[in-house]
């Protein structure tokens, strides 16, 4: 019997296993498929700018044991020519689905690290959450927070910040870039200044720290803001191990992998979601997201699977790309094209993110039984 081993997870892992195990049920591989998590639960990352709900983990080992794959509770720590190494345990494979995704990288600056928040994770999450509630208890000062970065995910964090907080708060947005949401794109530009408006948002722009300290932040005009409340939105790097599968990885970490996702020059290891970036069509390639990272996770495990068999592979394509921004009191934007054009906004594009974040984003319920959910992820498989 060949063994499969799927490392990580998260949205790309999870993909990868029920591809994988539906693949080996219509082909008839004699493959054990085995997933190592350092976490028993899917984090659904992209609600965390909610607050650590308690419906952001789902957990994975009963949807593992219906579709028919061994689930490891470890954390992996090295990669070695036909193995895994995870807990002091070695798993041994004959092909491999690499999916540790991807972390917050803390700016280089003195005491950021160490005495800012993030929500990169969940536990990193509640750690802010309950930060905030011990700020309520003290009122004998203004609260000041402040988020550093203004993406996707610092738009989200201090507008939503605005309605679970209330009026009594003095929110802060601090950016290099002279525009909130630079890198969404020049259609996006008006409806995010407008929200932080709406969410009384101060904006820092051409802004940077030079240090954090207990008291506050020192800016690089050499201004101090007195804050105990520092959140990075800093932007993510892919896992430090996927250097241990190749040797050539980009800036941000990842490995550009081949249209089967396989690591180039490596036949039986494939990677997917943030580790990984691949072409998504002639012009346009994958980005660190739940959007590209579930149908990459699907197509890597079908091909592992494939590969394994002695089947022919499929090629990985997902022409089609959207965004949907929370915006706090102003509702949500949803956008579709690489130019991102808007399609919805306000109480509609809300709708639309609560939509994503509630269902599209979640795995199949393991209650829906191996048959429905196996017929599931063939029908995504098939439309892409």
């Amino acid at each position: 019997m060949k063994q499969l081993v799927i490392a990580g997870g998260g949205f790309a892992g999870i993909w990868g296993a029920m591809a994988a195990a539906a693949t080996r049920d219509r082909v008839g591989a004699d493959v054990e498929i085995s997933l190592i998590s350092r976490d028993d639960a899917l984090c659904i990352r992209p609600r965390l700018y909610e607050g650590a709900l308690a419906e952001a983990l789902v957990p994975i080992k009963p949807l593992m044991d219906v579709i028919g794959v061994q689930f490891v509770h470890a954390k992996l720590s090295d990669i070695q020519q036909s193995s895994v190494v995870a807990d002091n345990r070695n798993y041994a494979f004959d092909a491999m689905l690499f999916c540790l995704g991807s972390q917050m990288y803390f700016p280089q600056i003195p005491g950021a690290e160490k005495l800012g928040f993030s929500i990169d994770d969940y536990f990193e999450t509640q750690r802010l959450d309950a930060h905030l509630r011990s700020l309520e208890q003290n009122d004998e000062d203004p609260t000041t927070i402040m988020v550093v970065g203004a993406s996707f995910t610092g738009i989200e964090l201090v507008t939503r910040l605005r309605m679970r907080l209330g009026e009594n708060v003095r929110l802060i947005l601090v950016d290099r870039e002279a525009k909130p949401g630079a890198n969404l794109g020049s259609n996006l530009t008006g409806e995010i200044r407008s929200a932080l408006d709406v969410a009384n948002v101060e904006f820092l722009a051409e802004t940077s720290l030079k240090r954090v300290t207990p008291e506050g932040v020192v800016l690089s005009d050499g201004s101090e803001i007195a804050t105990r409340t520092v959140v990075f939105a800093t932007g993510i790097t892919a896992s430090p191990l996927a250097s241990h599968l190749s040797g050539n990885v980009e800036s941000d970490g990842r490995i550009a992998v081949d249209q089967m996702l396989r690591v180039p020059g490596k036949t039986n290891l494939f990677a997917a979601g943030d580790v990984a970036r691949a072409q998504t069509d002639e012009q346009n390639s994958t980005l660190m997201s739940c959007q590209h990272a579930m149908p990459m996770g699907a197509a890597a495990g079908q091909n592992a699977v494939l590969a394994l068999s002695g089947n022919d592979l499929r090629p990985y394509a997902q022409p089609f790309y959207a965004t949907c921004i929370d915006l706090g009191p102003a509702g949500a934007v949803f956008t579709t094209g690489w130019d991102r054009r808007i399609d919805k906004k306000n109480a509609e594009g809300a709708a639309m993110k609560s939509e994503i974040n509630t269902k599209w984003i979640y795995p199949p319920a393991p209650e829906l039984g191996r048959e429905s959910i196996f017929a599931q992820i063939e029908a995504s498989l098939n439309d892409s």
